[in-house]
Formats: structure tokens, C-alpha cells, sequence
């Protein structure tokens, strides 16, 4: 096994040390300074090697003492009161939606292809080997932060809880990786590609974590319950793992599914699926279209046929929507802190609304979706370009992006006014303009993403982003939307600006898609 795991190493780092040495010979400064000899020098690759051995052991402490991190931000920030019974909480959740959500075995790479199919070696090695790397990592950062956090936590520090949080976690990765096998056996399918079964478990898991809101709590007693099951349950499920023999037919059958010779391809595929149209969608009512002429048709005929892509996502998240606000209304009725801030919130901090909304806006998909069953193809056409069909299509689409993400903001809008009037501390006026802020904020954000779509167009043929300034865009738009987390200001005085500056946003963009995206919107 020890021998495997050397040689697959040993592919991993040829494969990231020969890719790195390409990437910096096509960058224009090195491109001449790096030649083709630079593939054959020890010296180089050995010091990239350590180098990349030095940047994965930072990269690898710093993502999980981040993860332990925020759960202890989140805790000390909202429950202080309840500080280590809110930490095990929520890690215990989260641990148990890890086992669904974190399985690393079934996952397509480069390096894998590699070792398994190309150089043919012996799949139940390569498996038992990566499983065992796999566990000893994680084991050893999760055992570092464990106790790191717990001598915080406890004072002094109590060496069971510890134990009991390193058990339950590779308790938990044991079997979660087990069951995913038994499942793709199964049914033949990774399951967290089934939408339903994913979002169930992950909203009612994730959710939970929620709950010290209401002041309840898994008792720590019942956790040492649990893991003592889990790592009952792991024993068998372990030996499952190690026996399992045709883990190289699962893998090239996976393959087959996703071209792993590039590994972004399986999130493309994943991608691609997401806003592919079903045979049932492509029929269309003939009473829809029979008045319709010219861009006018062309934009319906292609929102009729992709109206389940568009629409499955905004209802989502306006029942989730709706799920929180009935929470909310309880906690409002049932408790006097929650009922003072609901009131605060929605009269002085409305602005945190900006990223609530920014996150839950369709746009991007939606962009998606057009330039994969649609502008991909139609760009190929010169008179597809031309400013006045440009503008004219971006309108009929503006306004149809709007209604879609119209859906979950009319909850939040209403959800908001409904929290306004329980707490009594509110005039019609405020009403008004807290649910008109939050319509506003959708149509903006509805506008923005169909703008930077038309005047970048980051997508190549296989929906990969291209464009370093599409990211670099949403990278701003996300700071800018953060800032103002924080930001205490009256509701109605926000209200207006956001109506003015929507207003003169949505006149800019029409202009810049006029005069712009003829010579932008084009395929890469």
C-alpha cells in the first residue's frame, strides 16, 4: 500500500510541477526566459516541488483553522451567553453534513485518471492508499484545531471533549465515504447530484445549526452518545472500504460521465446540466406566441422552453424564504430580544439586505443559461451584433430576468412589512418603502448581472469563464455589497437614494450595451 501511495504522489506532484512550469511559460514576461529545457531540470522542479509542498501545507492549516474560525466567530458574535454549548452544536452538525456533502473517493481529477487508467495501476491499492492519506491528513489538522479550540473553550482544558470531537469526526468521513459507494452501487449515480435529496438533507442539517437562536441545543451528554455509535458504526463500515474490489471499474465507468482528461470538465458537466432543456420544455403553447413578432418572439420562444431552469431556483429560494420568515415571526411573538431587534433591523440596518439580496439573485444562472441553449450558437452571426438587435433583445430579457427574480424578492418584501407590523413600531410610510427597497434591490442587481454579461461575455463553448475582468467585476460588486453590512441609516432615506440610483444605473447600462457590447458581446 506505502509503495502505491509513493507512486501515486509521485504522479500527483509530476503532474502539478509540469503544469505550473507551462503556465509560467505562457505568461508574456517568461514566456521567452523559460524555455522547453525548463522540463527537464532538477533543479527547477525540485524547487517548485518544495515550494508546492510548503504552499499545501499553509493552504491545507489555514482552510481548516478557518473553518473552526467561523463556527467560533459565529457563536462568540450570537450566542456568547451559550459559548461552548453553541460551538459543539454547530461543529457536530456540521460534521454530521460533512459525511453527505465532503466524500473525496468517488471524486474525477487529472491525477487520478492518471494513476488509474493510464498508467493501469492496481485500483484497490490506489483506493486503500488514498483512503489512508486522506484520513491521516484530516485526522492530524482536525486534531491540531480540536485541541487548539477546546484549551479556548475550557479553561483548563478537558482532554475527553476533545477526544470525542476527533472520534466523531473520522467516524463520521469513514462512513460517509462508505455510503456514498454503497450508493453510486446502488443507483448508479454520485447522490449528491439527486437536487432534492441533497438540498433536504443539507437545509434541515444546516438549518438545525440555527436553532441555539431559540435557546436549543443538542445536550454535549447525547454527543458522546452519538459518536460512540458512529465509531460503532465505522468499524464495519471500514472494513467495507478496505475490501471493496472494483473501485477501478467505478472509476472509469464515473469517467465516462465526466471527461476527467481536464478536470474543471466535471464541473462543467455539472454546470452544463444545470441549464440544459428537457424534451418536455422545447413544446410551447401556440397562444403564447401567436401575437408575437420579430426579438419579441425570439425572447419568448427561448423563456418559454427554459421557464423550469429559470424558475426552479427563484422558488427555491423563496420557499426558503418563507421557512425563515415564519421563524422569525415566532421568535418575534415568543421573545422580547428578538421582537427589539426584528424593530432595529428593518428602521436603521435595512442595508444588510444588499447582499442578502446579491447572493440570492438569479442573474448569473440565468446568463448561464442563455449563452449555453441560445447566444453561443447566435453569435456566430454578424447581424446578431448589431447595436439596435443588441438593445432590443437586452430589454426584452431585462425585463423577463426581473419578473424571475421578482418571486424571491416579494417574499423578503413581504416577510420584511409582516416583521415590521408585529413589532409595532412602524408607519405606513416605513412600509412602503422597506418592501419598495427591496424590489428595487432585485431589479438592480437583475440589471447588473445582464449588463456585465453583455459588455464582458466570460463564457467560451464550454461555459468555462474566460475573462479575468468578469470575476474581477463580481469581486468588486461583492466587496462594495459587503460594505454596507455594517451600515446604520432610516430606511426611507436609503429607500430614495436606492430608487435614484437604480434609476440612473439602469439608463447608463442601456447605453453602454448600446454603444459597447457590438464590439465585447462575442464568443471566446
Amino acid at each position: 500500500m506505502f509503495s502505491t501511495l509513493k507512486k501515486s504522489l509521485q504522479i500527483d506532484i509530476a503532474y502539478s510541477v509540469n503544469s505550473f512550469i507551462y503556465f509560467l511559460r505562457k505568461l508574456p514576461i517568461l514566456r521567452d526566459l523559460i524555455t522547453k529545457d525548463a522540463y527537464s531540470s532538477k533543479f527547477l522542479k525540485r524547487f517548485i516541488e518544495l515550494i508546492g509542498f510548503i504552499f499545501f501545507a499553509v493552504r491545507s492549516i489555514f482552510l481548516k483553522f478557518m473553518y473552526f474560525f467561523v463556527i467560533m466567530f459565529i457563536c462568540y458574535k450570537f450566542f456568547s451567553d451559550n459559548l461552548v454549548k453553541s460551538f459543539f452544536h454547530i461543529y457536530f452538525l456540521l460534521t454530521i453534513l460533512g459525511m453527505f456533502i465532503n466524500n473525496k473517493q468517488l471524486n474525477t481529477n487529472t491525477q487520478k485518471y492518471f494513476s488509474i487508467c493510464l498508467f493501469n495501476m492496481d485500483g484497490t491499492k490506489y483506493f486503500r492508499a488514498n483512503l489512508f492519506f486522506q484520513l491521516l491528513t484530516s485526522t492530524i489538522l482536525n486534531t491540531i484545531m480540536i485541541y487548539f479550540f477546546i484549551d479556548y473553550l475550557l479553561s483548563p482544558p478537558n482532554i475527553q471533549y476533545a477526544l470525542m470531537l476527533i472520534i466523531l469526526t473520522i467516524s463520521v468521513r469513514i462512513i460517509g465515504e462508505a455510503l456514498n459507494i454503497m450508493f453510486y452501487k446502488k443507483y448508479h449515480y454520485i447522490w449528491y447530484t439527486n437536487t432534492a435529496l441533497y438540498f433536504t438533507i443539507v437545509l434541515i442539517l444546516f438549518g438545525s445549526c440555527f436553532s441555539p437562536f431559540i435557546e436549543l441545543f443538542i445536550p454535549i451528554k447525547l454527543m458522546f452518545v452519538f459518536t460512540t455509535i458512529f465509531a460503532l458504526i465505522a468499524i464495519p463500515a471500514l472494513l467495507y472500504l478496505i475490501r471493496l474490489k472494483d473501485y477501478k471499474l467505478i472509476y472509469k465507468n464515473l469517467t465516462r460521465v465526466t471527461n476527467v482528461m481536464d478536470e474543471k470538465h466535471e464541473k462543467d458537466y455539472l454546470r452544463q446540466a444545470m441549464v440544459e432543456v428537457k424534451e418536455k420544455d422545447k413544446k410551447i403553447d401556440t397562444k403564447i406566441i401567436e401575437n408575437k413578432k420579430g426579438y419579441d418572439l425570439f425572447n419568448t420562444i427561448f423563456f418559454e422552453r427554459h421557464k423550469e431552469i429559470l424558475l426552479r431556483s427563484a422558488r427555491k429560494w423563496a420557499g426558503i424564504a418563507a421557512v425563515v420568515y415564519m421563524g422569525l415571526g415566532y421568535l418575534v411573538l415568543s421573545t422580547p430580544r428578538y421582537y427589539d431587534a426584528a424593530s432595529l433591523t428593518l428602521n436603521k440596518h435595512l442595508a444588510i439586505f444588499i447582499i442578502i439580496m446579491y447572493f440570492i439573485n438569479r442573474g448569473a444562472i440565468i446568463t448561464q443559461a442563455m449563452f449555453f441553449n441560445c447566444d453561443h450558437a447566435m453569435l456566430r452571426f454578424n447581424f446578431y451584433r448589431e447595436p439596435s438587435v443588441l438593445l432590443a433583445l437586452f430589454k426584452k430579457r431585462l425585463i423577463t430576468v426581473i419578473k424571475v427574480n421578482l418571486i424571491p424578492a416579494f417574499v423578503i418584501g413581504v416577510g420584511n412589512v409582516a416583521l415590521l407590523m408585529l413589532t409595532n413600531n412602524y408607519n405606513v410610510l416605513t412600509l412602503v418603502t422597506t418592501f419598495l427597497f427591496i424590489m428595487l434591490l432585485s431589479v438592480f442587481f437583475s440589471v447588473h448581472y445582464l449588463v456585465i454579461y453583455y459588455l464582458l461575455q466570460p463564457f467560451n463553448k464550454d461555459m468555462e469563464v474566460k475573462k479575468a475582468s468578469y470575476s474581477i467585476v463580481n469581486l468588486i460588486m461583492y466587496i462594495v455589497t459587503y460594505q454596507f453590512f455594517n451600515l446604520v441609516l432610516d430606511s426611507l432615506k436609503l429607500s430614495v437614494f436606492g430608487i435614484l440610483f437604480c434609476i440612473v444605473y439602469i439608463g447608463l447600462s442601456l447605453l453602454l450595451v448600446y454603444k459597447v457590447a457590438p464590439r465585447t458581446f462575442k464568443l471566446n
